[in-house]
C-alpha cells in the first residue's frame, strides 16, 4: 500500500451523517463501506467479475446510506 491509498482509505464524511470507510484494494476488486449511526453499509466491485452478483456497488451503498440518513430526521 502507497501514503496515497493509505490517505484515500482513511474515514471521511462524504454527506451529512453518512461516513465513509474505503476504498480498500485488492487483487481484483475494492471495496468499503459507509457508517450511519451504528450501521455499516459495504460495498464491493471486482474488476474483473467473478463473484456473485447480489453484491452492492459503492453507488447503491451510498444511496442506501443516504436513504437511511433521511429516515432519521
Amino acid at each position: 500500500m502507497t501514503n496515497a491509498d493509505i490517505q484515500q482509505a482513511k474515514p471521511r464524511v462524504v454527506a451529512p451523517g453518512v461516513l465513509e470507510c474505503g476504498p480498500y484494494f485488492e487483487q481484483h476488486a475494492r471495496g468499503g463501506y459507509f457508517i450511519v449511526g451504528r450501521r455499516q453499509i459495504h460495498w464491493y466491485e471486482e474488476t474483473a467479475l467473478r463473484g456473485d452478483p447480489f453484491l452492492l456497488t459503492r453507488d447503491e451503498a451510498l444511496n442506501a446510506a443516504l436513504h437511511e440518513t433521511a429516515g432519521r430526521k
